[in-house]
């Protein structure tokens, strides 16, 4: 009895070298995949803030924008000439905001 208690504690020290090498092995693989899994981990954060707050993202853009060109004079020529050149460009902003304001009204009515 003595002989198979020896025979598995001697098993058992081998198998816990065994996960000690493969835990050290698995660390040093692991360690090249941090920063690329911290950028897609990033990258996954950014699209969860367009998806959730769309308006800030698109007024933030809009004020870079502006701030890049040529003051708010210069966005405002700019955004005359698109509508004077596209009208349907207008029409379709418009109806994209109503649409909506209208799903988020049918969301809140669900709600209640």
């Amino acid at each position: 009895m003595n002989r198979q208690l020896a025979n598995l504690a001697c098993r058992r020290l081998e198998v816990l070298k065994k996960i000690e090498a493969q835990r050290t092995e698995m660390a040093d693989i692991s360690g090249h995949f941090h920063k690329p899994l911290a950028v897609a981990d990033a990258g996954l954060k950014v699209a969860r803030l367009v998806y959730s707050h769309p308006v800030l993202v698109a007024g933030g853009l809009t004020a870079l924008l502006i701030w890049r060109g040529q003051g708010i004079v210069g966005f405002a020529k700019g955004a005359w000439r698109l509508l004077h050149r596209y009208p349907s460009a207008a029409l379709f902003g418009l109806n994209l905001i109503l649409s909506a304001a209208h799903s988020r009204g049918e969301e809140r009515d669900k709600d209640l």
